[in-house]
Order: C-alpha cells, then structure tokens, then sequence
C-alpha cells in the first residue's frame, strides 16, 4: 500500500504461519522492516503474570548479532505497547513480537529504526487480532538547520514556525522540520525526535536526541532547544499521528475489518 510520497508501503500477512504479520517500508529512508506476533501463547513458568498476559519483544538485527541496541529498541518497543495491549484479556499467556530489520541505510542509527519498528509492530498487532486498549502511530521528526541541499523528501519538510507549512522555500538560516528523514538528513539535524501518539492524542513515547552536525543522531550534551519550539514540533507529530497515521492504517486494513 503506497497512496501517497507521505505513505509507507505496506504488505499485510507475508507471513501466513504467523498469527499477525506485516513488512513496512520507510518513504524516505526506505527501511524496511518485518514483523510477526504470535499469541496469546503457552508461556515459561517463570514468565507466567497471574493476571496478565507476558508481552515479549524480540528485534533482530540486520547485520550480525544482537546487542545492546537491539536491546534498547526492544525495551522502547515493549514499554510503548504495555500502555497498548489489553495483558488482562490473556493471563497467563505469551505474546510474542519478532521484528527483523531487512534493510536500512544505517543499522547503527535508533532513531532511523525505531518509527518503523514501531509502526510495522502495531500493524501486525492489529492483524493477529491482539485485543487492543487503542492504536497509536510513530514519526520521526528531524530538525535541520535550513533546507538548502535536501533532496528526495518533497512534502516532507516544513517550517517549525509555520504550523506544519510545507515547502522548500526557506531561508538557510532558518530550523526547518523533516519528517521521517533518511540517514543524510539526519547527519545534519540538530536534534532528533521520535513522537508515538495514540489516536485520542495520549503520548506513548517521546525519544528526543540532542545532535551535533555529522554525528547521524548520536547524543551531543550542550546543543538543546527551546521547549516552545519543541511543543510546536510535539503538536504537529500529534497531528500527523492521530490524523495522517490513523488513515494510513484504515487504508491498510480496509478489506480486512479489523480497525
């Protein structure tokens, strides 16, 4: 599913075995991204929750082994669908969530990797037929130091000041946002933002990263930014979240009456 340059392309159930499946590809950094969930299933005896189901989260890698960013990312994924998932409905069951990075332009970078995983996770929760409380959706917003030089994400830039006004017209001078942006982008953020809304509007997740130029998202202690900029940057993920997203995933299951 590709409807528009804002849409991430989506194929449900590439899996058949799994309960829930789903691939989702980035539109801009084209990080693709497939996960399968399974459950509730029979769950270890020192996992078991007596009055809640045990959600377990695994991300694999797409180079190498697992380590401590795969982690962290399973650790961010599983926090955000606590608030999701109805555990009381399945005590004393597993729910579980394999996530495998195909492909990325940089399989070291969090914020690159953490919208995907995050959007691709609910959609197969949804396809599993997992009981939910709500659905939520991710963005990844970047702010740079003016849009000289960005190609490739038409319609994907707009001016914090603006409101969510799109277009490339700006001054070099000026903090334009970038949303979902790709690895060169990201190199030259100033700060790294990935916002997880509900569709009522409840925060799920903010993971916020100060960046130096050149460091692709890496923390830099002593850059910060003005919290009246960051909640105009936090209202108009909320929007993108809980409007755009929400249609993305009606969209996405129309035919299968499940959302």
């Amino acid at each position: 599913m590709a409807s528009s340059p804002l849409a991430p392309e989506i194929s449900l159930n590439p899996l058949p075995q799994a309960d829930g499946s789903c691939q989702y590809t980035c539109p801009t950094s084209r990080t693709t991204i497939l996960t399968s969930v399974n459950g509730p299933l029979e769950v270890r005896p020192k996992d078991e929750l007596p009055s809640h189901a045990t959600i377990e989260v695994i991300v694999k890698p797409g180079i190498g082994v697992a380590g401590v960013r795969e982690t962290r990312l399973s650790s961010l994924i599983h926090s955000t669908l606590q608030s999701l998932i109805l555990t009381n409905h399945h005590p004393r069951t597993l729910i579980q969530i394999v996530a495998q990075i195909v492909q990325a332009e940089d399989h070291t970078s969090l914020p690159l990797l953490l919208t995907p995983l995050l959007n691709c996770t609910i959609l197969s929760l949804l396809i599993a037929g997992i009981p939910m409380r709500t659905v939520g959706w991710s963005v990844h917003l970047a702010v740079v130091q003016g849009a000289k030089g960005i190609k490739g994400v038409e319609g994907q830039v707009f001016k914090l000041e603006g409101g969510g006004d799109d277009g490339m017209e700006t001054e070099e001078s000026e903090e334009v946002v970038v949303r979902n942006p790709n690895s060169e982008i990201l190199s030259r953020a100033k700060s790294s933002h990935t916002l997880t809304f509900s569709k009522e509007g409840d925060i799920l997740l903010i993971e916020s990263l100060e960046c130096s130029q050149g460091s692709g998202g890496e923390s830099a202690d002593g850059q910060g930014w003005d919290i009246s900029d960051f909640l105009k940057l936090a209202e108009e993920g909320k929007r993108i979240c809980c409007e755009e997203g929400v249609e993305i995933i009606r969209e996405a299951l129309a035919d299968r009456k499940v959302f």
